[in-house]
């Protein structure tokens, strides 16, 4: 039980943000609200996110009809994968994003800092984007494992 409800929550948290809330304040906020509400968010989300796949992976051994190399490996990577932008990928970018701010805020929008500032922005939250995406396959990967020893 623990473990369904730990891979719902997961699953269900990744999808929405990923797929609904993010691309609908990104369409609908001004740019610098929007950043500012995903410094806030984000920091909760990956934490949400980081302790529900622990829950999932040591709750794992206790399924034997769901145990496979497979489950382990994939809810493994999607754990490292969302530790990693926990503690490294989304604090750098939302630092640098502050930091292109401030500059904007001096007017040094055309300054060589700011640019190299906005293509450092753009490294750290593709690879974050794409951490998380790798996250989310692990998922997929999971819910197929589940879904294949459900009793109909």
């Amino acid at each position: 039980t623990v473990h369904m409800l730990s891979f719902g929550t997961w699953f269900g948290t990744v999808f929405y943000t990923t797929f609904v809330a993010g691309i609908t304040m990104f369409k609908n906020l001004p740019r610098r609200t929007f950043g500012s509400l995903q410094s806030k968010l984000f920091p909760l989300y990956f934490k949400l996110c980081t302790g529900t796949l622990a829950l999932q992976i040591l709750t794992l051994t206790a399924m034997p009809d769901v145990l496979s190399k497979t489950s382990e490996v994939s809810l493994l990577i999607a754990f490292f994968a969302t530790l990693l932008n926990l503690l490294y990928l989304e604090p750098t970018s939302t630092r640098v994003m502050f930091d292109r701010y401030k500059l904007e805020d001096d007017g040094k929008r055309d300054s060589d800092e700011y640019k190299t500032l906005a293509k450092s922005f753009g490294k750290f939250h593709g690879i974050s984007s794409l951490t998380n995406l790798i996250a989310f396959c692990g998922g997929i990967v999971h819910a197929v494992r589940l879904a294949s020893n459900l009793a109909v």
